[in-house]
């Protein structure tokens, strides 16, 4: 479904000088050798000269390819600029509605009250195994320890829990059609003077989440490597793709809809065929993968609790989490949502559902149809509402 053409690359180091050299004598326009249908009878690889004289004649991978290629790239200067608005924010501004805590090492008995723990009493409840994460909503020092409220009447030793840092990364708004596929780096990457090459050590490395453009792709071997700057390649897996795509058969004319690639783990919300936010997600690892599909919301919860009612507490496997803000359900059990627990966007991470960071997760709240008033905790999707439909593929560019 890629809508854009690219010049399909895969480099052969070995012949870069040779191809630089070659590059003022070639006078005819360059092929795009990734179209060009090769006769199946081609059983040799061509020569740098070969290539330069006949391309016509020689596969699309082979020495001299790559060179011949790689020199008929012409990027614009300056490099045009990604048509987004990248949200600013008040570093002091509240990411979460609570403070979240993990519980660290379960089993944990909880208390109505810290004194009673001190009393020897016993707990309202215990919190056997698993991944626990409670709201605070509260604080006290009994006796010199600190404790943290988290329900009504329920008090938990503040030494047991390790408090939540949610990611402040937040994707961009699009103020017109990209034209370009464009991504984050989901990782430090330091670019390559060509795919598989030596680094670049003129230009700064790439920092995780950093917003880049893709000029050109090329392949090598069983490897997909980006441009992304003059003399800067970055291999696919680096990189959390964006391609404006057309709205899946079934979406009305000028609705609402939401591409989830799990491939890519990237996002974007359209309205119509104009896309107009993106950004990066986890969704379900292998074993809990997000199912494929074309759904609609039919939930939208402004805070609710999460856990696997088919595993017992008591059971390694088992997780619940209190509050979580944001939460848009899409088809059964499974939602687009906040996560406050990790920063890992970019790679697979949850138990089933479409993890957002928490300012991607409210932004496409409030902007999904059906619009939920402010007072409201949730919203159930009938028939006759305006609707959002939620498109979720696995489409790898191989």
């Amino acid at each position: 479904m890629r809508r854009y053409p690219f010049i399909v690359l895969s480099i052969l180091g070995l012949f870069v000088s040779l191809a630089v050299k070659a590059e003022s004598s070639a006078a005819a326009a360059p092929r795009d050798l990734a179209t060009e249908a090769h006769p199946a009878r081609t059983r040799y690889v061509c020569v740098p000269s070969l290539m330069w004289r006949n391309p016509e004649l020689c596969p699309a991978y082979g020495p001299g390819a790559t060179a011949y290629r790689i020199s008929s790239i012409r990027l614009p200067d300056p490099l045009p600029a990604l048509p987004v608005t990248e949200i600013e924010h008040d570093e002091e501004d509240e990411l979460v509605p609570h403070t979240y805590a993990l519980i660290r090492n379960p089993p944990l008995n909880v208390y109505r009250h810290p004194m009673e723990a001190k009393m020897g009493l016993p707990p309202v409840r215990t919190m056997l195994s698993g991944d626990w994460w409670v709201s605070i909503d509260g604080k006290v020092e009994y006796e010199g320890q600190l404790w943290y409220q988290i329900n009504k009447d329920e008090f938990i030793s503040a030494d047991a829990v390790a408090l939540a840092a949610p990611s402040r990364f937040q994707g961009v708004y699009l103020n017109e059609q990209p034209q370009l596929p464009f991504g984050w780096t989901n990782r430090w990457v330091r670019p390559s003077m060509m795919p598989q090459g030596t680094y670049n050590t003129a230009v700064e490395p790439l920092n995780k989440y950093q917003l880049i453009t893709i000029f050109a792709e090329e392949r090598r071997g069983d490897e997909l490597w980006y441009l992304v700057g003059e003399n800067q390649w970055i291999e696919q897996s680096t990189v959390g793709r964006v391609d404006v795509d057309p709205p899946p058969e079934g979406v009305p004319v000028g609705a609402k809809w939401i591409e989830v690639d799990v491939f890519e783990q990237t996002i974007a919300a359209y309205e119509g065929e104009r896309m107009v936010y993106a950004s990066l997600i986890s969704s379900g690892r292998t074993g809990t993968a997000t199912p494929p599909g074309l759904y609609r919301l039919w939930a939208k919860i402004r805070e609710g609790k999460m856990s696997n009612p088919s595993v017992p507490d008591g059971s390694p496997a088992y997780y619940y989490i209190e509050d979580v803000p944001w939460t848009m359900y899409f088809h059964q059990a499974y939602a687009l949502h906040a996560a406050f627990w990790h920063d890992n966007f970019g790679f697979t991470q949850s138990h089933g559902c479409v993890n957002l960071t928490p300012r991607d997760s409210k932004w496409l709240f409030f902007w999904a149809n059906p619009p939920i008033s402010e007072d409201a905790a949730s919203l159930y999707v009938n028939d006759g509402m305006p609707n959002t439909w939620v498109w979720v593929h696995f489409t790898p560019p191989f």
